[in-house]
């Protein structure tokens, strides 16, 4: 345990760069979005620039990661650690999750800030109206969930890319084999969709959440914000689970193989 969180620490000492410029943008951003709406008079300007800094971090994570694993490409570190393949890419994983983590836990915390400065302003009247409990925790834990499939798939093409230099016939070619790849999932995940067999069995057991937003701001008025329940597959959601779970796998038998760059 103290071996892996060494790992830990030392993978989030190399991901600080990315993980800072996040928080300074952000931190522009939120100050940036009071600037504006004092000079223009318009309060619900930081609407917007705060929902559009919870949708990006989709992407916080799979940027730390690639930056990780490019730094350490370059070092060759993995090729003389002690560690299992599985450690050193799980340890890189935690990293990114926990780093995101925070950086969702503060945004949850400037939301709280911002509710309260719309109630001020008269632009709603309680809490809810804005962002209830259940469909902030909704939103959080898909954009996490999301960002970490995404970043699962960067490790796995990551290790492909870099196995196929191994090959002098596929070396200059490796971009093209990884888009293929990519592609191909892609056609076969849009295939699988379309089977009746899925839709009228596996796909159509869901669950109806209450998550889905209709905003509209009316000056004067305020913001008003409806939700309505939308069905979530259940059983795509274990497959996407088990099949991030296998690429994982595979990503790190290739790492075992002592993958150069």
């Amino acid at each position: 345990m103290t071996a892996f969180w060494g790992l830990m620490k030392k993978d989030m000492l190399l991901m600080r760069f990315w993980y800072i410029t996040w928080l300074v943008f952000s931190l522009i951003c939120i100050v940036g979005g009071y600037i504006m709406q004092d000079y223009w008079n318009e309060p619900s300007i930081v609407v917007p620039i705060y929902i559009g800094l919870m949708s990006m971090h989709l992407f916080l994570m799979p940027i730390m990661i690639l930056h990780v694993l490019s730094v350490e490409g370059k070092t060759q570190i993995w090729l003389y650690n002690p560690q299992s393949s599985k450690k050193l890419l799980l340890a890189k994983l935690c990293s990114a999750a926990l780093l995101q983590s925070m950086s969702q836990l503060l945004i949850v915390v400037y939301g709280l800030i911002l509710m309260q400065f719309l109630l001020k302003k008269g632009l709603i009247t309680v809490f809810s109206d804005f962002l209830p409990f259940g469909q902030g925790a909704f939103f959080h834990i898909a954009l996490f969930t999301t960002s970490l499939y995404m970043t699962i798939w960067i490790i796995f093409l990551w290790t492909i890319y870099h196995s196929l230099g191994k090959i002098p016939a596929l070396k200059n070619f490796r971009w093209l084999v990884v888009f293929l790849i990519w592609l191909a999932f892609g056609f076969i995940e849009a295939q699988l969709v379309k089977l009746n067999l899925l839709q009228n069995n596996l796909f159509s057991f869901s669950a109806n959440i209450n998550v889905a937003p209709s905003m509209e701001y009316a000056k004067g008025n305020g913001w008003t914000i409806a939700y309505t329940d939308i069905p979530v597959p259940i059983v795509p959601i274990i497959m996407y689970i088990i099949f991030g779970i296998v690429l994982f796998l595979i990503a790190s038998r290739l790492l075992d193989k002592k993958v150069e760059v």
